[in-house]
């Protein structure tokens, strides 16, 4: 009796799971009825790259052998759209950036392109045959925005995202001002850039120093210099673990313990750089002083995004978007019942 009272309850449980799981995940729910034969379906795409707004050519063939006869073809898509964005520097010469993004996704779910009379496929024996077309959006044709002359900052918001122009500077103000790498980039902005005597008063009263507010770049270019006359002296030491100059007025003020061999010269230059000789480089290094850098910082994130990326030479703006669109066709060919078989071997189409 034991026996019998679980072999039921097993039974109930195995029905219940089999009703439970196809309450919950049917795929064939929407499209045909357990053991209904859909029709069977293939195509030949005679079109890969088709001009958008113009037709994409076929070849399909199908049959059905199930009860219900066929009724029409179909051909649905869905569409994609490939974007790049970039950006690159022209305002520096050693330093090379360019920022650039790309983004795939799809703008477009499965929807029906065209619709095609059971009457217009021909039987050959074996199968129905259609040959034919479906057509594409004039709208989804490629657009390019590609070194501009003048500058659109209306197509550039469009184009690109709202972060991008400020993420652009930072990381040219970063590098430009993180170490000695490319101090010759920097000098060159600040002689050639058109900075005004406002700005450099303003900072001046912000940072409490006394940059000259010259503006031409003669001027600039001799405010900016550097020399091999020795001025002083200076030493390395380690504090908290780390390497420090230190500086001094002659050799007579080298502290005790610290090897003379090993203290260099510090030659004349304009008060915001340290200019001295690096025994790492075999010779003389510039950098601006760290007290100064953020006097620099400020001064050069006040040029706009569109300066940074002019080309002078060439008189035009260096920035390249491109967006393209692709559409993934399938053929559907519905039964009297309004039940569907599919094609599953589509290739994408790219419009041009």
């Amino acid at each position: 009796m034991k026996m019998k009272l679980n072999k039921s309850w097993a039974i109930a449980a195995v029905a219940a799971l089999a009703f439970s799981s196809c309450a919950v995940h049917d795929p064939f729910a929407d499209n045909m009825e357990i053991g209904q034969m859909l029709p069977t379906v293939d195509w030949e795409q005679n079109s890969v790259l088709v001009k958008a707004g113009n037709y994409a050519t076929f070849k399909a063939k199908y049959y059905t052998t199930g009860e219900a006869a066929v009724d029409h073809s179909e051909v649905w898509a869905l569409v994609k759209r490939s974007q790049t964005a970039e950006a690159t520097s022209k305002l520096t010469s050693s330093l090379a950036y360019t920022k650039s993004i790309g983004t795939t996704d799809t703008v477009r779910s499965l929807q029906q392109m065209d619709s095609f009379d059971h009457s217009k496929a021909e039987w050959d024996g074996h199968e129905y045959v259609l040959t034919d077309s479906f057509p594409t959006s004039r709208t989804l044709a490629p657009l390019a925005w590609n070194t501009p002359a003048d500058w659109d900052n209306e197509k550039f918001t469009q184009y690109y995202p709202a972060t991008f122009k400020q993420e652009f500077v930072d990381h040219m103000v970063t590098y430009l001002t993180r170490d000695s790498a490319y101090y010759n980039d920097l000098r060159n902005i600040y002689i050639k850039y058109d900075f005004t005597a406002e700005q450099f008063q303003a900072l001046n009263a912000k940072y409490g120093v006394d940059f000259p507010t010259v503006t031409e770049s003669d001027q600039k270019s001799d405010a900016w210099f550097t020399t091999t006359e020795v001025d002083h002296y200076y030493y390395e030491a380690v504090e908290n673990g780390v390497t420090v100059v230190k500086e001094i007025a002659t050799l007579d003020d080298i502290p005790a313990g610290v090897d003379p061999t090993k203290v260099f010269e510090v030659y004349k230059s304009s008060p915001w750089l340290m200019c001295r000789y690096s025994d790492d480089v075999g010779g003389k290094l510039t950098y601006v002083r760290r007290e100064y850098m953020p006097y620099w910082k400020e001064l050069i994130s006040s040029i706009p995004f569109e300066q940074w990326i002019y080309n002078s030479a060439d008189k035009t703006y260096t920035v390249n978007f491109t967006r393209s669109y692709s559409i993934i066709p399938e053929f559907r060919v519905y039964d009297t019942n309004g039940k569907y078989g599919r094609t599953t071997d589509n290739k994408e189409v790219t419009l041009n």
